[in-house]
């Protein structure tokens, strides 16, 4: 076979490069309380980094993040509840990170792989193991409504396996 046959393919993949998916959004996602949020979340097409980012923060820690997305992405880091990932406000989220993201959020140390390696694909498995999200293919980014019923999954996990765990305040009911 000509070498030649092959090296063009592969110049063409190598050019193709991977490509993030950013959500159109009108307004950024409100940081003035949890029910708001909720909503927000519930009219996007894909999560967005910004949006999932608070949402995951107040499963993690039971409050709002009131400051900016970097400010948030720093906290995240350095909680480990988000890797070095690159990104933006309006980026849409694959399943291997929000795998990785609620995992974190709700110290889900289950399934040997997720153990060994921390890697987002594995987090997302053991969610689906747990009932939390599903489908089971970790390739593919996670709609708004989805990502609402995986929340509210992750808190049920959280309360009826943690017994120190309690529920999240709602808030005010949005306008």
């Amino acid at each position: 076979m000509n070498s030649r046959l092959l090296i063009v393919p592969c110049v063409f993949l190598l050019l193709s490069g991977c490509q993030r998916v950013t959500v159109q959004v009108a307004e950024p996602p409100p940081a003035d309380g949890n029910a708001p949020l909720m909503v927000y979340i519930q009219q996007l097409p894909f999560i967005t980094a910004e949006a999932g980012y608070r949402a995951t923060h107040i499963l993690w820690k039971k409050q709002v993040f009131e400051g900016d997305f970097d400010a948030l992405t720093a906290t995240l880091r350095e909680g480990k509840v988000i890797g070095d990932w690159d990104y933006g406000p309006d980026d849409a989220l694959n399943r291997s990170a929000v795998g990785h993201m609620i995992c974190r959020a709700c110290d889900i140390r289950g399934g040997a792989n997720w153990l060994l390696t921390g890697m987002g694909r594995y987090a997302w498995r053991e969610l689906n193991y747990l009932e939390i999200a599903s489908p089971l293919s970790e390739y593919g980014y996670v709609p708004g409504g989805q990502f609402l019923g995986i929340l509210a999954r992750a808190e049920e996990f959280q309360y009826k396996w943690r017994e120190s765990a309690e529920p999240v305040q709602l808030g005010d009911e949005p306008n």
